[in-house]
């Protein structure tokens, strides 16, 4: 068995090393080392097998429970269940990727900034206008990782956006390093 997951890592490895060498062999295209780099990038390799980490999701927090189906009881970190709307106001498709910018004040501590797709900024500024002064459920990985009251967006050009942290280094480094990869897939 453990033979067998060893073949099919090495397949999308295999399948890249072939595509290198058939391109600059062939004389299709000549490979600068650039290009080499960026096919051998471990960013840039799709590992289907390995499973999805750092989903974000972000979802309207319910306060006054109605009991409808458009409602659902999310952990939290702290081991009890807030409930959220089922609606997902924005999720990792529509972040192209995540960097982390350490707070100031906080010296561990991040915020994270995430940048954009177009449908991504139009779903930003449908959930920050109603939400400007109540706060919003920041999901990571399906479990309710902090609270937080979005930004407003006041142009149609800006695609960068920043939720205020804190987030705890181990998180934020890890939304960061798989956020290209998982807006890869699941765009």
């Amino acid at each position: 068995m453990g033979f067998m997951r060893h073949i099919r890592r090495a397949i999308p490895v295999v399948m890249l090393v072939f595509t290198a060498v058939f391109c600059c062999g062939a004389g299709a295209k000549s490979c600068s080392a650039e290009d080499i780099d960026h096919m051998f990038d471990p960013e840039n390799l799709d590992m289907s097998d390995r499973p999805l980490e750092g989903i974000i999701e972000i979802q309207e927090i319910i306060t006054l429970r109605r009991g409808s189906d458009k409602e659902v009881m999310a952990p939290t970190l702290f081991g009890d269940d807030i409930c959220l709307n089922k609606a997902i106001l924005l999720d990792s498709a529509d972040v192209k990727s995540i960097k982390a910018i350490p707070l100031e004040k906080q010296p561990p501590y991040y915020s994270i900034e995430l940048k954009l797709t177009d449908r991504g900024r139009r779903h930003w500024i449908g959930l920050s206008l109603p939400n400007k002064a109540t706060h919003v459920a920041f999901i990571i990985d399906g479990i309710v990782y902090r609270t937080f009251v979005p930004r407003l967006l006041y142009d149609d050009v800006t695609d960068y956006i920043i939720v205020d942290g804190p987030f705890d280094p181990a998180t934020a480094k890890k939304l960061e390093s798989n956020s290209a990869r998982n807006f890869f897939r699941l765009k």
